[in-house]
């Protein structure tokens, strides 16, 4: 009777050696970046899961407000009492939930993302997604002084994590399927489906490419859908079509540009002496004193409470007194920068557009008031604008997200000088870059990562691999070695010893061609021959090189870092070596990396 691996592979094993081929083939273009259908594909269902999920947060972090608020964001209709214990009672709630969380579970926000991103091939653990969704919302209740963006953009990152984890894409892909995410929420949570683009580009992946561009833009598309669906469609701020009167008015928006250029980086020079008591002081303590700084604030000026989005609508519509918005400007910037330098789970881009708004408002007030010319409105519209780029070194995302909120095109000639000058003024006059690198810089974590590293991010190992190779045992005779040869691989992978190592074939050839004399004695004997005329591939004369494993979803430059890390000459790739195991090898090997591999990449 013959051996069950004598007969014919069945239909059902056929069918499922086909499909392994196709899969193989797929995730080897997406590991080229090869396959931009399938990443639109996938990019339009995480597009979907995004916009779901933060629709859902948006319930949740607004639903609830109808028990104790007149409207949404009417936090300045509350007693003072009320006022005082409401942020106060939210904050020791969130810090008892971080304090019970595990510490490698308490990261969230976009620093989160950008840290999981550049260190961590974009892999977002869920755990921290389900802590942000639930204490995201819960700051937002109680009127902490943050915005939604932050929680949205943690929650549709880890929607496409989630999605690339679970069809175990390469990390190169599963990058890209992470910037979908974050577009596809930014257009969920404001309603802004180019600035959600701009923004996944500009400020999380940092590239423009055709790759990445069109999976961003269906997932922000789908992003917007879902809360156009649940919300309806609407402008954020509904203001007249007004414009600048006159190019008198440059000058004013010159000064209020340095201004809030100075008032950014006042926010992040706060963060950076803040952030690093994240690390030395427990949750409950920490937002314990968020809360209480919040309360008393709030008190005297309830306008922080919040995202602040309708004292924001005021200034715009110039109804709020140039004393009021300088009050509003000072107490808003000193609670948000103190919540979110303590770690409360939120944004800040909400925030920016509110000082943004009363800067600039006030500035209209002033240009009214003494030459007779300007818009309150449109100085608040510049002024969000240019905070907003300056904060976050994002002017690109900046512009066009006012554009986008108040679809009032009259904004952009100005808004583009205002941007300009306040971000130079934060980057070149005062030496500080964007919140987020400077917060992770802070925390001790790398920030953004270099041109070399960035190129390298976007290429699966598999698509430049060797693939020219073949298994060996350590030990083999003359015939086996012919056999070997005859199959014509660059390159022979050796196990049997400690570390696998990896010799030319041509070492093998070389010394088969050799005559061998038979009448050498034991210390007179070829070094590579044993009495027993097999061939020892690990002492035969010919350079070898150490071998370490590396995952077949890895990019060359977890490659470049697993050589730096190892010392190996070379890497082995194989779908059995997500976790490694050295010393063991199979027939499974699907390549080699050596690193002209990775220099002749970045060359090209």
């Amino acid at each position: 009777m013959p051996r069950p691996s004598q007969f014919p592979p069945s239909p059902a094993d056929l069918l499922k050696r086909r499909k392994a081929s196709v899969r193989d083939r797929l995730q080897l273009k997406l590991a080229a970046q090869k396959a931009l259908p399938f990443l639109v594909l996938l990019a339009l269902i995480i597009g979907i899961c995004a916009g779901v999920v933060i629709v859902a947060f948006r319930q949740l972090s607004e639903g609830p407000t109808i028990f104790y608020l007149p409207q949404l964001e009417d936090f300045e209709a509350l007693p003072p009492l009320w006022r005082f214990l409401l942020p106060l009672t939210g904050a020791l709630i969130l810090g008892l939930l971080f304090q019970w969380s595990a510490p490698s579970g308490r990261p969230t926000g976009v620093v989160h993302v950008l840290d999981r991103l550049h260190n961590h091939q974009g892999k977002m653990p869920m755990k921290n997604a389900l802590l942000q969704f639930f204490s995201g919302s819960l700051a937002l209740l109680s009127g902490q002084s943050i915005g939604r963006e932050g929680p949205a953009v943690h929650l549709g990152a880890a929607s496409g994590s989630w999605v690339a984890q679970r069809l175990r894409l390469p990390h190169n892909s599963g990058r890209t399927m992470l910037g979908c995410g974050v577009a596809a929420a930014i257009a969920a949570s404001f309603n802004t489906p180019l600035a959600g683009v701009i923004f996944a580009m500009e400020v999380v992946m940092m590239e423009y490419t055709v790759a990445g561009f069109l999976p961003v833009i269906i997932a922000a598309v789908c992003g917007s859908v879902a809360t156009r669906l649940a919300f309806g469609h609407h402008v954020a701020f509904n203001v007249a079509p007004i414009q600048m009167e006159s190019l008198g008015e440059l000058p004013i928006l010159f000064v209020t540009a340095l201004i809030l250029g100075a008032l950014a980086s006042l926010f992040v020079v706060s963060q950076r002496h803040l952030s690093p008591l994240q690390q030395r002081h427990s949750p409950l303590l920490r937002f314990a004193v968020v809360g209480l700084v919040t309360g008393t604030i709030a008190v005297y000026v309830p306008e922080i409470l919040g995202t602040g989005y309708d004292t924001l609508e005021l200034a715009i519509l110039g109804q709020l007194g140039l004393a009021t918005l300088a009050v509003i400007v000072v107490a808003k910037l000193a609670a948000t920068a103190l919540a979110t330098g303590l770690g409360i789970p939120g944004g800040v881009i909400g925030p920016s557009l509110v000082l943004g708004a009363c800067v600039g408002g006030g500035a209209g007030h002033v240009a009214n008031h003494w030459l007779g010319i300007g818009s309150p409105g449109l100085y608040a519209m510049v002024g969000m604008a240019a905070m907003m780029g300056a904060l976050l070194n994002a002017p690109l995302a900046a512009l066009l997200a006012i554009l986008e909120l108040t679809y009032n095109a009259n904004v952009l000639f100005p808004a583009m000088m205002t941007i300009v000058v306040a971000t130079l003024t934060s980057r070149q006059l005062f030496a500080t870059e964007g919140i987020y690198q400077e917060s992770l810089r802070a925390l001790g974590k790398s920030g953004t990562p270099s041109w070399r590293a960035q190129m390298l991010s976007r290429v699966g190992v598999t698509s430049v691999m060797e693939r020219a190779i073949a298994v060996a045992p350590q030990k083999l005779d003359p015939a086996q070695a012919e056999s070997l040869i005859e199959q014509q691989p660059a390159w022979l992978l050796v196990g049997g010893g400690q570390v696998p190592q990896l010799l030319r074939t041509a070492d093998l050839a070389n010394f088969l061609q050799r005559p061998r004399d038979t009448s050498a004695t034991a210390e007179e004997r070829e070094p590579g021959r044993d009495p027993e005329e097999k061939i020892d591939l690990l002492r035969l004369p010919g350079e070898r090189l150490e071998l370490a494993p590396l995952s077949w979803r890895a990019t060359l430059l977890e490659a470049q870092q697993q050589l730096e890390s190892s010392g190996a000459g070379a890497l082995y790739v194989g779908r059995d070596y997500d976790q490694g195991n050295p010393g063991v090898l199979d027939s499974d090997v699907a390549g080699i990396i050596l690193p002209q591999h990775i220099e002749s990449y970045y060359r090209q």
